[in-house]
């Protein structure tokens, strides 16, 4: 579940632009080049000051049943997640229920209190606490991420080892730091995660077909994942992401979902302009709270961009959000073959709105 910092070039249009019949039959002739060579199943979301310019499912939402793809299709979002845990925090921030440079182990009583004493939640929400990623252990995949665990007991055993290195000094993307922060949640609001989540943002924000996953509850309309590898599909490894993924990235939706969400993120509806200021401020590599931040000078505009973005994979998912600042333009591919690459995908969509040249995939 490692998320990959990437740059995107992406579409720069006046604000009266016309969006031509044409562009999308070019962007739906290059997905479906790599729905046809097995390299994409999911759903795809453009969208230009709100408004949806462009919008389709493709591929399967369950193979077994030969169920397609469609718009209310829920996907795994994955460390998308970061962005919601990122707004709870602030959102206790704001509340003064929590300090940004307060030490972990005065909100969680059980931690280690040697280590914890040494790392602020600043430094978990920028990736920067020096703690070991449990995800990188030899065995999490195959034995770790299928059983059950309790928040405090997944923390004890695979949150809680030696640092790496002094907090604030390195970076090094951490689901142990947004796992931490999710317990952090549930400590001061003696409240669940998903309960927190559903109250302060999914209420609010009006996202009925977003939520945490549970492996006991059934959720209408949810992909399956898959994966492909020489020429066969085959079914994810099952993952307990409650208990093993959690904050970090257990939450699913979808791309008109994740739309609202996107709108409301930009306003004031979940957060005050201080918080987001502090949630959209790149610390080290260029990561803020929740989310990748970019700005350079795309060639043939001249003209600075802002990249607000986030990547994210787990058994049997991909998934990539962008919403470009000054121009107020999102992409959101949501993705069920773990073995797509969604980044030419991306990228050959600005080509296309931009009205540069991009090569469909060949083999």
């Amino acid at each position: 579940m490692k998320k990959i910092i990437f740059l995107v070039f992406i579409l720069v249009q006046s604000n009266n632009v016309v969006f031509s019949q044409t562009q999308n039959e070019m962007i739906d002739t290059l997905i479906q080049s790599y729905v046809n060579l097995n390299k994409f199943s999911g759903n795809v979301l453009v969208a230009k000051e709100d408004k949806i310019i462009f919008q389709k499912s493709y591929g399967f939402a369950n193979r077994e049943f030969d169920i397609p793809n469609n718009t209310n299709i829920k996907f795994r979002i994955v460390s998308f997640t970061k962005q919601f845990t990122a707004v709870l925090i602030m959102q206790l921030v704001e509340s003064n229920r929590l300090n940004l440079n307060t030490p972990i182990s005065q909100y969680l009583p059980y931690y280690r209190k040697d280590i914890g004493d040494s790392i602020t939640i600043h430094h978990l929400l920028t990736h920067t606490g020096g703690l070991p990623e449990y995800t990188e252990r030899d065995n999490f995949f195959s034995d770790i991420s299928k059983r059950s665990y309790s928040h405090k007991e997944f923390i004890q055993k695979f949150c809680s080892d030696n640092l790496l290195y002094s907090p604030g000094t390195k970076y090094k993307y951490s689901n142990t730091g947004y796992y931490i922060l999710g317990a952090i949640i549930e400590e001061i609001t003696k409240n669940s995660y998903a309960e927190v989540l559903q109250k302060n943002i999914l209420d609010v924000v009006g996202m009925k077909n977003t939520g945490v996953e549970n492996s006991s509850t059934i959720v209408r309309e949810i992909a399956k994942g898959y994966n492909f590898n020489s020429g066969i599909y085959s079914n994810a490894d099952y993952i307990d992401l409650l208990s093993t993924i959690f904050s970090a990235g257990a939450i699913y939706s979808t791309t008109g979902d994740l739309l609202l969400w996107d709108k409301a993120l930009y306003s004031d509806r979940i957060l005050s302009k201080k918080s987001r200021e502090l949630m959209f401020t790149p610390a080290l590599e260029n990561y803020g709270y929740g989310v990748g931040i970019t700005k350079f000078v795309v060639p043939d505009l001249n003209k600075e961009m802002n990249f607000i973005f986030h990547q994210g994979a787990i058994n049997g998912f991909r998934s990539i959000m962008t919403h470009i600042v000054n121009e107020d333009t999102l992409i959101i591919i949501l993705c069920n073959n773990f073995d797509s690459d969604l980044n030419p995908i991306n990228n050959a969509i600005f080509s296309i709105l931009h009205n540069q040249s991009y090569t469909l995939p060949s083999e």
